[in-house]
């Protein structure tokens, strides 16, 4: 099982301040709430994990990944940010997520120095776009786009007014695909990632997330 770049913790409080996917997906939280990021947060997504071997043979998985942030921690520069923990068969990975301005941005790790992995700006807007990984390019090609919004259904939940975000971001010779759509105060419910064409690397795989349920904070 490679790492997807990228222990269910919480503490009920009451029922009225949880929002899960039985519930309704609009939210009267403030603007802060618009892409969760609370310790206790927790998703479950079902992936569709294709993967190819020197011998260029597809290796293909379907499982659970479960997304549960545990905690917060003071990275270099004295930046906080909340640990996301990815969790699926055979292994986990951590990212660390803040906040800069109107900019969350992914680490996928803390030290020497932090390497964005992805970000994104909010409130997203149609048509608005930025550069999805930091400090590589600045001109239009590598960045990513939200070109859409639309209602859709995913793990029989729907998301109206989701918003579709697509690009082609990456550093030379390690350029990936990538398609999102997010959900106001619920985050990313379906993300298709693919690097086989894009890269040179021998990691070359595809995969796909589906939201199942997720419970926020």
């Amino acid at each position: 099982m490679k790492s997807i770049l990228i222990c269910f913790t919480f503490l009920a409080i009451t029922y009225g301040c949880k929002k899960g996917s039985d519930g309704p997906n609009n939210s009267t939280q403030n603007g802060s709430d618009i892409f969760p990021n609370k310790v206790g947060d927790t998703w479950i997504y079902l992936v569709d994990d294709t993967s190819y071997d020197f011998s260029n043979t597809a290796i293909i998985s379907r499982y659970n990944m479960t997304i549960s942030i545990i905690d917060s921690v003071v990275l270099p520069g004295a930046i906080k940010a909340n640990r996301w923990v990815y969790t699926y068969p055979g292994g986990s990975d951590t990212n660390y997520v803040f906040q800069h301005g109107d900019t969350v941005s992914f680490a996928a790790n803390s030290l020497p120095s932090l390497s964005i992995v992805r970000q994104y700006i909010i409130p997203i807007t149609l048509h608005n776009s930025w550069e999805y990984v930091q400090g590589y390019f600045t001109n239009l090609l590598h960045n990513v786009t939200v070109d859409s919004v639309a209602t859709i259904v995913v793990g029989g939940n729907h998301f109206e007014n989701a918003y579709a975000l697509r690009g082609v971001p990456g550093v030379p010779d390690n350029f990936f695909y990538i398609e999102e759509w997010i959900a106001d105060h619920v985050g990313i419910v379906k993300r298709y990632f693919n690097n086989r064409g894009y890269t040179i690397g021998p990691n070359q795989h595809k995969t796909s997330w589906s939201l199942v349920s997720y419970l926020l904070l």
